[in-house]
């Protein structure tokens, strides 16, 4: 074998050195690199909040201005001397200041002043439009307006301010779209009682476009209040979003939290990385509270930062390959002499049998290697003819044990399902009580040999790793009893005394475990201790042993011929014998005790063995168990649930080609409403779907021996099929996935498949409830989902109770009771039809409104139980 050029240690040694500088000049690089980024970042910080800043003192400066005008106006002569003497002139001095600060005031765009009577109609208007001045001859009553009502109840020497919005005229928007703050002080006459109110519309346009220069080109500043409305945006179409009726909101555009200040924040929207930095501005005593955010985008910010990391890629690029280069240059000059006693040494692995030229009359390290090799190289070859005669003998043995098990297995299982069969037919066929008998022994008979046939399998499933423990609710204590009288007869038969042992708690409760694995352990150590004790008694004990963690503890003991100490630790080994002459329990254990440990083992328990010779054996099996909590349940003639009635007629196809099955579905969908179309030929329901209306189609996946997975979905596909698919298969569910998540796999409980059918059609007549809120409250946790759904199944059918009983009674107390928590139920659920349906008194709930309520609840209640059994993949439902 030629030694590669990335195997040698000389070249190993020459990449770790030039491995380790490329590693430092990483290091230092990307120390280098955080320490740029983290300056860049800061100053960008900073510049953020400068700008905030800015704007902020900006805005601040527009209210104290627009708070000393008003000031003014409000105490100015003009005005006191025409609230206590309204005269002609003092009123014409009042205007001509209403015009004057109009015209000075590049952002003031109205005053008023509304006096309290007449329902706060306006006494005097002066409106400015594209720089003109003008008074306004229509006048409008205002005493219904926020602004009016609060500003006749502040103090003198306080001004009320508006919240930020879009000028309206006649609750129409101006054109054009004016943002607009509003400022006002109540006026008093010489008596100090409020006449009036001095109102001041400021345009906020330039203050805008301000904030638009200071901002420059790589930050933007936006104005929100506290519901994500847009006061403020670079693009104009986003603001005021509330009063154009559109869908633009600062939280559905940005991740990030209003709640805090001054702090900076890396938010995403859409692909977009920004950082920004939240101030809140607070005005009108703190009642006004909006939020100014200023942000620059993350791919800006870095620029630079993407430039010295791309320089310095180039430059690393350059020096990784100068150290490559030096590293191979290196290597091929010390790597020659070393290489050619290493190449003659590996050429023994393609072609032992060649002679090998070794320079084995040099006196150094090279000649010592040479001489020893050629040593080894004689002892090794005669090692290994030796090993590779007995490989093949144990391949060939090991061989013929396995055919040996695999047919044992197979041609005993043929002819024992026929036996069990037929004991069966004859057994229920019998008539006298001696042939009952004599068929009962011939049973219990064919039962053994099964359990020999299973035990076999089973250590075939265990060597090969393919065996799984199926866990479900199971009474350990009736298990342990039918193994018990199974046996008990053969044991009297030999004058054996057999008793058994049993916790009350194994009694009276269920356990999650395997019953076929179960049984296998203790049958094999049952039938051990039957077969090796000659007299005295045998015992089976079980308890459950409390604690963290439950264990199921259980103990076969025998006064049979035991096991010799030195030999208990050896039990697992089946083809182990104490002596090669002896029999018994002495002799070997044979596959038995084998399965007995592996599958104890795969319970995640233990199997402890104590015994003496001569004097018997105890055997203890320790697993872990789960206590069941079986809730009893009502049985019903057709249906576990109740089920919506449908008042429409749909057309089922049924695509299925065995008789017992369709007889079955005829049972389950015993309803008028439900038209059943069953055919077993593919043709047959391609030419329904081309010529018919059908409302669902039911199918299984193999049709006369064809798999139809390949032609449901090109009928998917193509749209051939437009209906919903159930489909009921044996296969397994990867298989089924393909097709659709609306499967059951055989053998499947009936009633789910009737529930999932009413599921499906239920959404032509009925609202379905909107589980969105709750899958975003518990984090899409499926466990939690579940719980929740399940709970809300509870309350709907405790609702419907009550409301049919609060229907017999008309208890207005109770009615409201049901609603106080109910209509909280159908918010969160958006059944927006049945909370309209439900009336606010007993009263009105007639028959027809009782009957949609209970309708609806069934319905509701379907998809609970259908969101758990296949959204969620609850199968335990």
């Amino acid at each position: 074998m030629k030694l590669k050029f990335r195997h040698s240690i000389v070249t190993r040694f020459a990449l770790f050195f030039t491995a380790l500088i490329i590693f430092s000049i990483l290091v230092s690089g990307f120390i280098v690199f955080q320490k740029a980024s983290a300056v860049i970042i800061d100053y960008s910080k900073e510049n953020l909040k400068h700008s905030s800043e800015m704007a902020e003192q900006s805005f601040y400066s527009l209210l104290k201005e627009v708070s000393n005008d008003v000031a003014v106006i409000a105490e100015s002569p003009s005005l006191k001397n025409y609230i206590n003497n309204p005269s002609e002139e003092n009123s014409g001095d009042v205007e001509n200041l209403f015009r004057i600060t109009l015209e000075n005031k590049e952002d003031y765009f109205q005053i008023r002043y509304i006096g309290i009577e007449n329902n706060g109609k306006e006494i005097i208007r002066y409106e400015k439009l594209n720089d003109k001045v003008s008074k306004a001859d229509t006048l409008q009553e205002k005493g219904d307006r926020e602004y009016f009502l609060e500003t006749l109840h502040i103090a003198p020497g306080e001004f009320y301010f508006s919240p930020i919005n879009l000028n309206e005229e006649y609750g129409v928007i101006s054109d054009p779209p004016t943002p607009t703050l509003r400022a006002a002080s109540p006026i008093f006459n010489n008596n100090g009682k409020v006449m009036g109110v001095l109102v001041i519309n400021v345009d906020m346009s330039r203050l805008y476009a301000k904030f638009k220069q200071i901002s420059r080109q790589s930050s933007q500043f936006y104005l929100v209040d506290k519901n994500g409305q847009y006061l403020y945006s670079p693009n104009r179409e986003e603001q005021f979003a509330l009063q154009k009726h559109t869908d633009h909101n600062f939280f559905s555009d940005y991740n990030i939290v209003l709640n805090q200040d001054h702090h900076f924040e890396l938010v995403r929207n859409g692909s977009q990385s920004y950082l920004t930095y939240l101030k809140e501005l607070e005005y009108f005593r703190g009642k006004r509270k909006i939020y100014l955010v200023t942000s620059i985008k993350q791919n800006i910010l870095l620029a630079s930062e993407r430039a010295v990391q791309l320089y310095s890629l180039r430059t690393l690029l350059l020096v990784c390959i100068i150290s490559i280069l030096i590293s191979w240059l290196f290597t091929n000059f010390f790597s020659k002499k070393i290489n050619q006693i290493t190449k003659a040494i590996s050429n023994y692995e393609s072609d032992p049998g060649s002679e090998i030229m070794l320079p084995v009359n040099r006196k150094d390290e090279i000649g010592v290697l040479a001489n020893s090799f050629l040593k080894m190289k004689k002892r090794i070859n005669n090692n290994v003819k030796e090993l590779n005669t007995a490989l093949k003998k144990e391949k060939q043995a090991k061989r013929q044990r396995d055919e040996f098990l695999q047919n044992m297995s197979h041609e005993l299982r043929t002819p024992l399902n026929s036996i069990l069969g037929l004991t069966q037919i004859l057994h229920k066929q019998s008539t006298s009580e001696a042939q009952r008998n004599i068929i009962a022994s011939l049973e219990k008979s064919a039962k053994n040999l099964a359990g020999l046939v299973y035990d076999v399998l089973d250590h075939q499933k265990l060597v090969e790793g393919k065996l799984q423990i199926a866990y479900k609710p199971v009474n350990i204590a009736r298990l342990l009893k039918d193994i018990h009288s199974t046996y008990q007869f053969e044991a009297l038969q030999k004058g054996l005394s057999f008793s058994l042992v049993i916790d009350k708690k194994l009694e009276e409760n269920k356990y999650l475990t395997d019953p076929l694995r179960l049984s296998q352990i203790i049958t094999n150590l049952v039938v051990n201790a039957v077969k090796y004790t000659r007299e005295g008694e045998i015992s089976l004990s079980a308890e459950v042993k409390s604690g963290k963690n439950a264990r199921l503890e259980i103990k076969i003991s025998d006064t049979g011929i035991g096991i010799l100490e030195e030999n208990l630790s050896r039990i697992n080994d089946r083809f182990f014998r104490e002596k090669e002459e002896m029999d018994g329990r002495f002799g070997g254990y044979g596959l038995g005790l084998s399965i007995v440990k592996q599958l104890t083992e795969l319970f995640g328990g233990s199997l402890k063995a104590i015994s003496a010779k001569g004097k018997g054996s105890e055997f203890t099996i320790n697993i872990p168990v789960e206590k069941v909590n079986v809730k009893k349940k009502l049985k019903s003639s057709s249906s576990r649930y109740i089920l919506p009635k449908f008042k429409k007629t749909y057309n089922l196809l049924y695509i299925e080609d065995d008789l017992s099955s369709a007889e079955m579905m005829k049972y389950i969908l015993d309803d008028d409403k439900l038209l059943i179309k069953k055919v077993d030929k593919i043709e047959s329901a391609r030419e329904i779907l081309e010529n018919g209306q059908v409302d669902l189609v039911i199918s299984d996946l193999m049709l006369e021996d064809v798999n139809l997975t390949d032609i449901l979905k090109e009928w998917i596909s193509f749209q051939k099929l437009k209906a919903p698919i159930i489909v009921l298969s044996a296969l397994e569910a990867k298989e089924v996935e393909k097709i659709t998540s609306l499967y059951f796999q055989k053998p499947y409980d009936i009633f789910h498949v009737q529930d999932l059918v009413y599921y499906v059609l239920g959404k032509n007549e009925f609202q379905a409830p909107d589980l969105s809120n709750i899958y975003n409250n518990y984090d899409h946790d499926p466990e939690k989902v579940s719980k929740v759904l399940k709970l809300l199944h509870e309350e709907f059918g405790t609702y419907l109770k009550r409301i049919n009983d609060a229907a017999e009674s008309k208890n207005q107390k109770d009615w409201k009771a049901i609603l106080h928590k109910l209509v909280a139920n159908l918010n969160n659920l958006k059944l927006s039809r049945l909370k309209e349906t439900i009336p606010e008194e007993v009263s009105e709930l007639d028959e027809e409104k009782l009957e949609f309520i209970r309708q609806n609840f069934a319905y509701c209640q379907c998809c609970f139980r259908n969101e758990r059994r296949f959204n969620l993949r609850d199968r335990s439902f």
